[in-house]
């Protein structure tokens, strides 16, 4: 019966680490400094171009992330609901939603976003390289959702 929880436990786990990514990445790279990063593309960093490029397309940037996130989280809800389901009932659904919101909010969300905001520049600068492939594995759904969205403004 135990290792039959560790895979659902890991899967939940690898969900909180990525939406704690997905919510860092979002705060770093909006509140990295403009001036500073120019600066230092300017000197040749490539990694503050490349936080620089992201910038340049922040819709869909921010839209990439926020889709990578959502997902997580509720894949993350969905696997400790059916794990607590098995083990209390219906009452599985109460716990799971307390349990996955403290772990979200304290975890995946408050923390790292306060990390990014104390240190955006490093933030944005480290975590650069990883958004570009976020934008570029997401670029179908982003885009439809953009289109959605337009259409509905």
């Amino acid at each position: 019966m135990a290792y039959s929880l560790l895979v659902p436990a890991g899967a939940v786990l690898l969900c909180l680490l990525l939406a704690a990514f997905f919510s860092s990445a979002e705060t770093a790279m909006t509140a990295a400094s403009r001036p500073r990063m120019m600066r230092l593309e300017q000197q040749g960093n490539s990694r503050a171009a490349l936080v620089n490029r992201l910038y340049e397309q922040k819709e869909r940037m921010i839209g990439a992330l926020l889709l990578g996130n959502n997902t997580v989280n509720i894949l993350a809800s969905a696997l400790t609901t059916g794990v607590l389901i098995g083990f209390f009932g219906d009452a599985g659904i109460v716990y799971a939603t307390v349990a996955i919101t403290i772990l979200v909010l304290i975890f995946a969300e408050v923390l790292p976003k306060t990390y990014a905001i104390m240190f955006p520049d490093r933030s944005a600068l480290f975590l650069a390289p990883l958004v570009r492939v976020v934008l570029f594995l997401f670029a179908p759904p982003t885009v439809a959702v953009e289109a959605i969205v337009k259409a509905i403004l």
